[in-house]
């Protein structure tokens, strides 16, 4: 089924506020959506999403396109498929199928296992708390622009073994590499945010070149971890910047998202603030909820390698997938009550917030973690909160890739 009259809702100002009804309709009608004239489909079942996933021979990863708005011979704002090399694509862990994939990820596990993470929670601990006690005297706090924006991209700068201060750098260039394949862009955006990522990938390349001279001795942060994945013949120069681009770009937008929708969901639930208050065990289940319900990611591109059939849907050969994670979670299939917040399902992992199968997001533990401790320090710093009706309504970035807010104003105590 396609959509000829005019622009496909997906690119809807409703649908970015509110993308859910929109995907219930496309699961309920059009499990394989077409956007008309992009060679794109949107699939929304979690099960087609599995059998997609499940089948990196059939939908490969290594995408080099994404959607973008473009102009087509009449004025109106239409979507569009727009090139990325593929060489950008084959370089990237985000975008490469095994056994290449198998190989980078590999390394970035190094930096990113459960276990060192977890012997990062005291530090981001600190920070979160330093940063609350600083914020908010006034019974005001801007959630987003003071704390769930800018202290992940310090632990992203942690993790690469970077100073904090160059953590807003950092910021610049995730959010363009990300605002740059959202789906929004018009043509003529695309190379000038394509120069802002690079900008802010200079403090990287120059760590990077200084390991590889031997000036700089880090031996725990990702860029010293490459560089000596790179010495041993494991991955390449390129293949090192790919790592470290995609760790900048999804490890702070992941996150930041992540810890936006939580605080919102609890702004909105003062019995579920008091609930998690008194038993604060129940903190990493909201959690995985906050994930399931409203996930940080909307989507991610495959790529069908040859003829094919999904859901009933012929997929020629070079048509692109967009897997709607959003829309997966909340599968009334897999989940009853799929639109409610439980903390009482059986399997609260049981979900696609990060992703699935061999592209799980590596940065899950590291996300998971600041998100739980972030909930934790805002129910100890507060006795309740709930969002400043002055300041509503609430507004979204206008992305396909992720769902962040623009703003969550909280009005304390």
């Amino acid at each position: 089924m396609t959509n000829d009259a005019g622009l496909d809702p997906l690119f809807g100002q409703e649908v970015v506020e509110n993308p859910h009804n929109y995907y219930r309709r496309l699961r309920q009608t059009d499990p394989v959506h077409e956007v008309a004239g992009t060679g794109t489909f949107v699939v929304t079942p979690m099960a087609l999403i599995h059998q997609v996933v499940g089948d990196p021979e059939t939908f490969s990863n290594i995408s080099s396109r994404f959607l973008h708005l473009g102009e087509w011979p009449e004025p109106a704002l239409r979507p569009a498929m727009s090139g990325l090399s593929d060489g950008d694509a084959r370089v990237s862990v985000a975008t490469t199928d095994p056994p290449d994939h198998t190989r980078l990820r590999k390394v970035v596990v190094r930096r990113l296992a459960a276990g060192n993470v977890q012997r990062m929670e005291g530090e981001f601990r600190t920070l979160f708390t330093d940063a609350l006690s600083e914020a908010g005297a006034d019974g005001r706090l801007e959630w987003m622009s003071r704390v769930a924006e800018p202290l992940p991209m310090v632990m992203v700068a942690r993790v690469l073994g970077l100073p904090d201060a160059l953590a807003p750098e950092l910021k610049q260039q995730g959010y363009a590499m990300v605002e740059r394949i959202s789906g929004f862009v018009p043509e003529e955006r695309i190379q000038p945010l394509e120069d802002a990522g690079v900008g802010g990938l200079v403090p990287v390349i120059e760590a990077y070149t200084q390991a590889k001279e031997g000036t700089i001795d880090d031996a725990n942060g990702l860029i010293g971890i490459v560089k000596r994945a790179v010495d041993d013949q494991e991955i390449s120069d390129l293949e090192a910047f790919g790592i470290l681009s995609v760790i900048i770009a999804a490890g702070g937008e992941s996150t930041t998202s992540l810890i936006g929708t939580a605080a919102r969901i609890l702004a909105e639930r003062t019995d579920l603030q008091q609930r998690l208050r008194r038993e604060p065990d129940l903190v990493p289940t909201f959690v995985e909820e906050a994930l399931r319900h409203d996930p940080p990611f909307r989507g991610h591109y495959r790529v069908a390698t040859r003829d094919t059939e999904l859901g009933g849907t012929e997929i020629p050969a070079g048509s692109h997938l967009l897997l709607a994670w959003p829309a997966a979670n909340r599968d009334d299939a897999t989940y009853p009550d799929a639109d409610q917040i439980r903390l009482d399902r059986p399997r609260p992992r049981q979900h696609v917030g990060f992703g699935w199968g061999i592209h799980l997001c590596v940065g899950a533990p590291l996300a998971r973690m600041e998100a739980k401790v972030a909930i934790e320090a805002l129910l100890a710093h507060t006795p309740r909160f709930r969002l400043d009706p002055a300041q509503q309504p609430l507004r979204y970035h206008p992305s396909l890739v992720v769902r962040r807010l623009a703003a969550l104003p909280l009005l304390l105590n």
